[in-house]
Parts: C-alpha cells; structure tokens; sequence
C-alpha cells in the first residue's frame, strides 16, 4: 500500500469514522485514500478552520479522537484556530497536512530561503505552541511510528491535538501493509490514589463550610459518574466551572450553580464565603477568580486537584495542590469520608440557592420591552430533547447560555480557552455526524455566526438536521457593555463598523427554512426537528449580560450592584469591604 493509503487505514483501525477536510493539492492522495476506504467517510467543508473546529467537537461528543486533513500552506495555517480550541481545552485531535515534495522543498537548498516549493509553509514549526506534538516525517517508517506515537500523545495525561505533516513524496511510497499492534489505552497507575485521597481527606477534615469546585478535567476524565454519587451520598454543596457545567444533572439539591465573572450570585457568595474550597479539574483562569485572583476565596484553604503538574505551579504555594489523574478520581473517592456540613453553612446556602439560583433575569430587556434573553434560552430548554447536543459560540449569547441553562442529560460545550467567533456552527456539524440519533442544536450570536456562515453549505449539502439559533443583538453586545463601562460608550468596532445581513435571506439562498423570532410565542418545537432550520432571535441591541464582573471587584460583587444590605447579608461569613463612596444598587 502507499502511504495514504498507509494513514486511511491506521485512522479506521484508530476507531476513527469521519475525516474533516477541505481538498487541496498537497493532500490530494490521503483525501483520495480516505475516500476509498471503507471504514472512513470524507466530510468536506468550506473552511479548513470549520474542519478542524468541527474535529473539535469529535471527543466532546463521542470519546472518538477527531481527525483533519488539509493541503500545504493556507490549507495548513487555516487550521490553526481550531488545533488552539482543541489545546486550551484539552481536546485530543490529530491533524494530518500535506506537504510539499521533499525534492521541492527549502531544504534542499541548503540556504535559508523562505520558500521554495509552491504552498510551502513550516506548519510544525508554526502549530508547536497549540499543540501536544508535531512533526515532519520523511519516509514511511517515520509515517509508521509516527502517527502511532502521535494517537497515543494526544490521549495520554492532559490530552490535546497532534499534527503529522506529510511530504507528497511520503504520500505515494509504497510500504508494507503490515501495521504494528495498535498500544492499549491504559488507565494511569493507580499507587498515587491513596496518597491523593489522604490529603483530600486531610483537607476536609478540617472544613465547617466545605464547598467542592466541579471542572471540566472531571468530565474529561470519564469521573463524572463517581463524583456525582460521591457529592450526592455525602451532601457536600458544590459549584461548578463553565466546562464542567454539563457533568451532572443540574437538579442535583447540592448543586448551586456557576461560578466566576459571569456567574450565578448565589453560588459565588456561597464560593467566597467557603472556609474549604476543594478544587477538582480546574485551572482556575481569569473568567473564574477575576483578573485579581488576590480576591478569590480569601477566607478559605483551596486545595486544587489536576494532572498538570504547569497548573499546579502557577498558584507559587498560595494553594495546597495535588497531581493527580481525575481517572482514578472514583478510587480516591471511595477512600475518603465527608465530614458533616454545619447546620449554619446549610442554613446559608439554601438561602442564596433560593434567592438566586435559576432567576436570572434582564432588567435591560424589561425596561425597553424587548426579549429577554434568558427566557429565550429556557425557552430553547424546555422545547428540546433532554439529552439534546448543544454547541455553543462566543460572546454575549455565550454567557446568557451559560447562565441560564440547566443541564439534565444534554451535553452542552462551548470552546472555552480559545473562544473564537464561529465555532459553533462547525462544532454542531462535528457533533451530529458523530451523534446522528441525537438532536443537535448551534447556538450563535449574530457577529460569531457571520464568521463561518458558509458552512451552511455543508449543513445543507450532508443534509444534517439541525437547529441554528443566532440571538440577534445587532452589534458584538460583550465589547459594547465593556465599553460602556470603561470606554465612554463609543462603540468603535462593536456597532460603528458592525452590520449584520438579514440572515433569512441568507438562509433562502443556501436552501434552508428559517424563521424569525420576535416573541417567545414564535419559538416553537417543529423548528427544533424535521431538518436544519436557521431561527433568528431578534433583541434589542441595548441588551445586557446580567450579571457581571467589572474590574477591581471579587467574583461577588457583580453588576448590577446589590444593595448595601443585601451584598452584606450574601457575605454572612467572610467581609469583602466595598471601597468608600462605593454606590451599591437598590435593596432587592
């Protein structure tokens, strides 16, 4: 067999089903394979960047590592954006580029010249800091050990995406059809358990107010099972990080919801007011412990749990940490004993639960009687299947999804380290070619929909049903509410500088049905099901997200501002002072 043929074949005994590509010259040969082959359905997209954004989404639906083939040069550095979502959130994925004939390249030259052979690009060189591993190979040995070693890097420890680059030359050498016994996917050695599990429960031993901090390393990990049994025998309370959001149902009478800038106020009280905070699969970024980390959880021990050892360093002592691999999260589970929550800890959180937890609202929409965006997404909730796929995009239709969805059985992800614009249509076609019985939903905004609508063109053609929701501000709504706080409120580049299309007419073109949402009413089941439908939400562009952080504050003192009394009484345990002369809101 030649080498394409060689990577066809490796891919499919890889338990691979679909190939995300765009065609090109350099990969031509491996396209031609894949398409030959049996086992393997080619997928072709507009955009080599939707390709790689929907092999993104690949592990998040089925465990299935996702897989990209594009041509040298722009083909290669197109898939950059969505090789980064995979990196910065774990997400393992094997990219495969074409490159140009050994004979053709700089190399031969001996002298630095930038390029020689046409569409030549130096992709390793170019991907190595968005990825666990990259390499050039030269001959079909290397093409064997390599993409061997490559599988295995991506799905080892801290997973993450993998890019072998392939010389044309390399493509078509013939080589022996014999390949090597694929290496076993094994679990981590299971010693560092015990160790783990003593320092947790050392931990806990002291805690009268314990608060447990649900990341998305436990889902990826495959311990989201035991950790919800775990969390529901004992009765410890628990929040969680956006990504960890859809590990768990969200009924679960622990849970008190999502934390951080834009999280739920209740649970961020109740984060801030912990005298234990017990860290498990999260880095604890920015979006969660605010750009003054100084102020996050002041009065309690953190002790953060993760299998990067990078992560765990970043903190210089301020926490206690342990490295450890969330696989064996069960065993060390079943090793430790909850101690028993305080009556006035109880007492505290079904307070803030009740007052805050699933009553988000938009004071904004209500005073210019325009659609509330959460209500939309509750809307969107209660009309989908409860394990629904949902994919999500970036920005201000982010966050109101984030802060208003409950989660039963749904898998609901978003890219959230990279957070590019234009993920989730991509992500949605990813999603429901690997999950074909499941109903898929794309949730947009309408700057981030405009970024990869040519893929429409693709839903169309594969037939794919599946629901395209773009929540329609008119304008990038996050800059212009950070402009308005910080800017004055001149929308340079959010609204002056920003159109939108009408997207039903967009949506006609590529021949798919669409509606227009202006009231709640207008939301119906059928546009849910029975084949892709693009639904277009219309909002006032004055519409805010509610509540966030602004800078210099704790996670707890979100605007809008509680009044006095009421930020006191969420602060029943530890004192976050607000500076002199500091206007609070109205008393609730």
């Amino acid at each position: 067999m030649t080498g394409a043929e060689y990577i066809a074949a490796f891919l499919a005994r890889a338990g691979c089903r679909h190939v995300h590509a765009m065609t090109g010259g350099a990969c031509a040969f491996m396209l031609d394979a894949v398409g030959r082959h049996p086992a393997l359905e080619l997928v072709c997209f507009q955009h080599e960047q939707a390709a790689a954004m929907a092999a993104d989404a690949v592990w998040r639906v089925s465990r299935r590592v996702g897989v990209t083939m594009a041509t040298s040069g722009p083909g290669a550095t197109n898939l950059i954006t969505g090789i980064a979502c995979s990196f910065f959130d774990s997400i393992p994925s094997l990219h495969i580029t074409g490159q140009v004939n050994q004979r053709e390249s700089s190399a031969v030259h001996g002298a630095k010249v930038r390029q020689s052979g046409f569409q030549e690009t130096r992709i390793v060189d170019m991907v190595r800091p968005v990825v666990k591993y990259a390499v050039l190979v030269r001959n079909v040995e290397e093409l064997r050990r390599e993409l061997a070693k490559g599988l295995a890097i991506a799905l080892s420890g801290r997973m993450g995406p993998v890019l072998i680059d392939v010389p044309m030359d390399v493509q078509q050498a013939e080589m022996p059809d014999d390949m090597p016994e694929a290496a076993p996917v094994t679990r981590p050695d299971p010693a560092p358990a015990a160790a783990a599990a003593e320092a947790l429960g050392a931990t806990l031993a002291a805690a009268r107010r314990p608060l447990v901090l649900w990341g998305g390393g436990v889902n990826m990990a495959g311990a989201a099972p035991a950790l919800a049994r775990w969390l529901a025998q004992s009765g410890l309370p628990f929040v969680a990080s956006w990504a960890g959001l859809d590990g768990f149902d969200h009924a679960m009478p622990g849970f008190l919801g999502q934390i951080g800038v834009y999280g739920n106020r209740g649970a961020n009280f109740a984060l801030q007011n912990a005298d234990t905070v017990i860290v498990l699969g999260s880095r604890l970024d920015n979006r969660q412990r605010s750009g003054n980390p100084a102020n996050f959880a002041t009065g309690a021990t953190v002790h953060v749990f993760d299998v990067d050892p990078a992560e765990l360093q970043k903190y210089g002592g301020a926490y206690r940490t342990t490295e450890i691999d969330l696989q064996l999260l069960p065993e060390i589970l079943a090793a430790v004993q909850a101690p028993p929550v305080a009556a006035d800890w109880q007492d505290y959180l079904r307070t803030m639960k009740a007052r805050y937890h699933g009553r988000e609202t938009s004071s904004s929409a209500l005073r210019l009687n325009s659609l509330s965006p959460y209500d939309v997404v509750r809307r969107i909730r209660h009309l989908i299947a409860p394990d629904a796929i949902v994919a999500a995009d970036t920005g201000a239709a982010l966050c109101w999804l984030y802060q208003a969805f409950e989660v039963s059985r749904h898998r609901l992800f978003t890219a959230g380290g990279n957070s590019p614009m234009g993920y989730a249509l991509c992500a949605a076609i990813g999603a429901k070619l690997e999950a074909p019985e499941r109903q898929v939903v794309s949730y947009n905004g309408d700057g981030g929909f405009q970024v990869n609508l040519q893929e429409l063109e693709t839903v169309r053609r594969l037939g794919l049903d599946i629901a395209i929701v773009v929540m329609n501000n008119g304008s990038y709504g996050i800059i212009k509410q950070f402009q308005d706080s910080y800017l004055g409120g001149r929308y340079t580049g959010s609204q002056l500088g920003y159109s939108a299309p009408d997207f039903g007419r967009i949506a006609e073109a590529y021949g798919i049905r669409h509606a227009r949402v202006e009231r709640l009413e207008d939301m119906t089941p059928d546009l849910f099901r029975n084949g892709p439908t693009l639904i277009d939400v219309i909002l006032s562009d004055q519409t805010l997200i509610e509540p966030k952080l602004e800078m210099g504050r704790p996670i707890n003192d979100q605007y809008p501002y509680l009044a006095d009394e009421d930020y006191a009484e969420g602060n029943r345990f530890v004192a976050y002072p607000r500076p002199p002369g500091f206007a609070g809101g109205r008393r609730s």
